[in-house]
């Protein structure tokens, strides 16, 4: 009789351990929530970006001016590349959080969430005063569980961040801190220039040497003076106005004469597009180019770049 009493109560306390140890785990559950924070990217109208205070680098301000983004460090205002940006406001909108670490200030270091370690994201939204400041501290690798491609290991990565001042600790996955410690030039606007080459129906070449020769569109049909240039070459010229781009930005750049090659690009019902070219006074081998789409950006190029592919001579037309 004693022996079935005491399995009873060894039966009743395990079916107690299991229930309680459910109902924690599902009670648990319940309290958090993956959405620890929500953004709508319509309403974020600017972001600051702040390194570590340790560090010596100035923070990057990333602010909506009309339609565009702007991006700004130090003494240097410019437009930001929108789809970086609009990548960005898309991963700040999807943000799940993967876990609750800590709940106390004293572990910030050992996540480096302090003030000294931690980048810190002020993002700021139409409609509340104070921007919510996401600080994110050190991110850790570990072997995914799921096969990566052609069955080798992948990585699963997790950044630690902390909302505002509140003590706790977040996981999430990804690198997301990596998203905000990209260097200025990689927020900027790239484009240099961009064109309808169909409205294109003249360009002027001219050089500081009084080299200057036109091309000029009658009908569907291009001519150089009286003679009429090698079309396949023409062809090939007009795709490449349509588009180019480069991201090595010289700023503060000031010319002090003349340029010394200029490109004038004329169509239909479309402004003048000006290109001009200076020679880098420290070395023979560059240029820095600027066109007046983007009157206030300049950029480097060597001879064998955008200067050569945008600046031919009047040979590079002849059959």
């Amino acid at each position: 009789m004693k022996k079935n009493n005491i399995l009873i109560l060894v039966l009743v306390g395990l079916v107690l351990l299991f229930v309680t140890t459910n109902y924690f785990k599902k009670h648990s559950s319940a309290i958090f929530k993956a959405e620890v924070i929500q953004f709508d990217s319509s309403t974020l109208n600017k972001i600051i970006i702040c390194p570590p205070s340790s560090s010596e680098e100035e923070l990057i301000i990333i602010s909506k001016d009309d339609d565009n983004w702007q991006v700004a460090q130090g003494t240097i205002k410019t437009l930001a590349n929108q789809s970086t940006v609009n990548s960005v406001l898309g991963q700040l909108e999807q943000i799940k959080t993967e876990q609750l670490v800590s709940k106390t200030k004293e572990k910030w270091e050992t996540y480096e969430l302090t003030d000294t370690l931690a980048l810190c994201v002020e993002i700021y939204q139409q409609g509340k005063e104070k921007p919510t400041k996401l600080y994110f501290g050190k991110t850790t690798n570990r072997q995914s569980q799921n096969p990566g491609f052609r069955g080798r290991p992948s990585v699963d990565a997790s950044t630690y961040f902390r909302i505002n001042e509140t003590p706790s600790t977040y996981a999430i996955k990804g690198g997301l801190s990596n998203t905000f410690k990209r260097n200025f030039n990689t927020w900027r606007n790239t484009e240099f220039i961009k064109l309808n080459k169909d409205l294109i129906t003249r360009l002027k070449f001219e050089t500081n040497k009084n080299n200057t020769f036109s091309l000029s569109k009658k009908e569907s049909d291009w001519f150089m003076g009286e003679i009429s240039p090698d079309s396949t070459k023409v062809t090939q010229y007009l795709n490449t106005l349509r588009y180019q781009s480069s991201s090595r930005f010289i700023d503060g750049f000031k010319p002090k004469g003349n340029a010394d090659y200029t490109l004038t690009i004329q169509g239909d019902s479309t402004k003048d597009l000006i290109i001009k070219a200076y020679r880098d006074s420290t070395t023979t081998k560059n240029y820095i180019l600027n066109a007046s789409q983007y009157p206030n950006v300049f950029i480097e190029s060597d001879s064998t770049g955008l200067f050569k592919r945008l600046f031919v001579n009047r040979g590079y037309f002849l059959k």
